[in-house]
């Protein structure tokens, strides 16, 4: 006679499955679900290089534009015009 209880989910969908069945089932759909959990992560670590780097380029464009406008205008301030 058993004296322990026997475990069993609330709702359970294989009732006569084993460890072993409901473990395979549960690493099949793990790793159906790895593949996009992954192409997520990389699509979201490519997302941000870019916005870094069109944000790194931009900053880099504002500061050469500024240098520009700041030796022109000096340039101009000297000599009245360009030449």
């Amino acid at each position: 006679m058993r004296t322990g209880r026997r475990f069993s989910l609330p709702i359970d969908p294989w009732p006569q499955a084993s460890l072993a069945e409901r473990t395979a089932v549960g690493m099949v759909l793990t790793f159906l679900l790895l593949p996009p959990a992954c192409v997520a992560g990389a699509a979201l670590v490519v997302g941000t290089a870019l916005a870094a780097h069109i944000h790194w380029s931009y900053d880099l464009g504002a500061s050469l534009r500024a240098f520009v406008g700041r030796h022109t205008g000096a340039v101009l301030g000297r000599h009245g015009r360009k030449t």
